[in-house]
C-alpha cells in the first residue's frame, strides 16, 4: 500500500511539472506573439504618422500649412522625432516656419510635458525640441541639468542653451567645462556648432584656463578643429602670466602650429630647450610650420637631442618647411656632425625625393587620341 501510495504520489508531481512546462511554454509564446503584435501596430502607426506629417514639413520650405491634421499623444511623439530632424536639415526662413508650424500643433507645450517623463528618451527628446524653438521659459531648467550625474543629459541641455542664446550661455557653460572631466573635447567643440566657430573658440579657451591641467590640455588640442584664432589671445595671456603645466603648454604649442600665427614664433622659439622632452617635441613641430630661414639652425640643434621623438619631429619639421627642397635637405643632411642626426634626417631625404622625381600622370586615353 505504501509503495502505491509513493506511486501515486511520483505521477502527480510528474503530471503537475509537465503541465507547468506545458504552460510556460504557451505563456512565452503568447507573449512573443503579443509582443509581435504590439511591434507591428507602433510601425504601422508610425508609418501613417510618417506619411501624413512628412509632405507638411516640407512644404514648411516655402510656406506654413493652413490646415493640420489632429494629433494624439502618441502620434505627437512621433511627430517631434520628424521635425526634430526637419529642422536639423535645413536653414534660414524655413526653420521660422518649422517653428510656427510647431506652435500651432501646441508642440511647445507637449515638450514642456515631456520634460518630466519618467523615460529619459522622451526627456532628452524634449530638451532638444525646447532647444531648438528658443523656449525661455525653460532656461533655469537646463541650467540645473548642466550639473546632471549624466553626461549625456548635461550636453544636450548645454547645446539647447547655447540654440536660445548663446551669448546668455557662455558664462554659464565656461566653469561648467573646465570642471566636467567626463565631457568629450570632440562633443564640446561639436556642441558650440550654433553660437559659430569665433564664439566656440573664445569660450573653450577661456574654459581651458581655468579648467584642471588634465582638462585643460584635452579642450585646447581640440581648439584646432573650430579653424578659428579667437582662441589664442587667451592661451598668450595664460602663458605670459606663469608657468602653467607641462601638459597646457604642449597642448598650446601644439594650436600655435595648427594656427600658423607669425605672432607666436617667439613663444615657440623659447621652449625649444624646456627640460621636458614632449614640450620640446611640440615646440619642433610647431616651428616647423610657423619657422622663418634662420629656424633651420635651431631645427638642426635638436637633432641630437637626448630623445628620439624630439628629434624625429625636428627631422621632419625641417622638410615641411615651405622652402625646403630635396637638394637643400640633402646638403643640410651632408653637413651634420653626428651619424645619428643624419639618421633621422635620412627617411624624410627619401620622402623628398620620391616627390621630387615623382613622374607626371599618364594622360587619360581619350586625351592621347585627341
Amino acid at each position: 500500500m505504501l509503495a502505491l501510495d509513493q506511486s501515486n504520489l511520483t505521477l502527480r508531481i510528474g503530471s503537475i511539472a509537465a503541465i507547468s512546462i506545458y504552460s510556460a511554454v504557451l505563456l512565452l509564446l503568447l507573449g512573443i506573439l503579443l509582443l509581435r503584435f504590439i511591434r507591428r501596430n507602433k510601425d504601422r502607426r508610425r508609418r501613417a504618422v510618417t506619411e501624413t506629417w512628412r509632405p507638411l514639413l516640407a512644404q514648411c520650405v516655402v510656406e506654413v500649412p493652413d490646415s493640420l491634421p489632429p494629433l494624439t499623444t502618441r502620434d505627437h511623439l512621433v511627430l517631434l522625432y520628424l521635425w526634430n530632424h526637419c529642422y536639423e536639415s535645413i536653414r534660414g526662413e524655413a526653420r521660422t516656419n518649422l517653428k510656427k508650424l510647431a506652435r500651432r500643433t501646441g508642440t511647445d507645450q507637449f515638450a514642456k510635458q515631456l520634460l518630466h517623463a519618467r523615460l529619459l528618451r522622451r526627456r532628452l527628446l524634449a530638451v532638444v525640441t525646447l532647444g531648438h524653438l528658443q523656449e525661455r521659459s525653460i532656461w533655469n531648467e537646463l541650467a540645473a541639468m548642466l550639473q546632471a550625474d549624466n553626461a549625456f543629459v548635461s550636453l544636450v541641455a548645454a547645446k539647447a542653451l547655447l540654440h536660445i542664446d548663446a551669448k546668455a550661455a557662455i558664462p554659464l557653460l565656461i566653469p561648467v567645462i573646465s570642471r566636467r572631466s567626463d565631457w568629450s573635447p570632440l562633443k564640446v567643440v561639436a556642441m558650440f556648432e550654433p553660437a559659430g566657430a569665433d564664439i566656440a573658440a573664445d569660450a573653450i579657451a577661456k574654459a581651458a584656463c581655468e579648467a584642471n591641467p588634465e582638462i585643460g590640455a584635452r579642450l585646447i588640442r581640440h581648439l584646432a578643429a573650430t579653424q578659428s584664432q579667437h582662441a589664442l589671445p587667451p592661451l598668450r595671456a595664460l602663458l605670459q602670466k606663469g608657468a602653467p603645466s607641462d601638459d597646457v603648454l604642449a597642448a598650446c604649442l601644439f594650436l600655435f602650429g595648427e594656427c600658423s600665427d607669425p605672432r607666436d614664433v617667439t613663444m615657440i622659439r623659447a621652449h625649444l630647450s624646456h627640460p621636458t622632452w614632449f614640450v620640446r617635441l611640440q615646440a619642433a613641430s610647431a616651428l616647423g610650420k610657423v619657422g622663418v630661414e634662420e629656424d633651420e639652425v635651431r631645427l638642426i640643434a635638436l637633432l641630437d637631442d637626448e630623445h628620439w621623438w624630439v628629434c624625429y619631429r625636428a627631422a621632419e619639421a625641417l622638410s615641411n618647411l615651405p622652402w625646403m627642397t630635396a637638394e637643400r635637405l640633402t646638403h643640410l643632411c651632408n653637413a651634420l656632425t653626428t651619424v645619428e642626426a643624419q639618421e633621422h634626417l635620412l627617411p624624410f631625404m627619401a620622402q623628398s625625393n620620391v616627390k621630387t622625381h615623382r613622374p607626371a600622370p599618364a594622360s587619360p586615353p581619350q586625351a592621347r587620341t585627341a
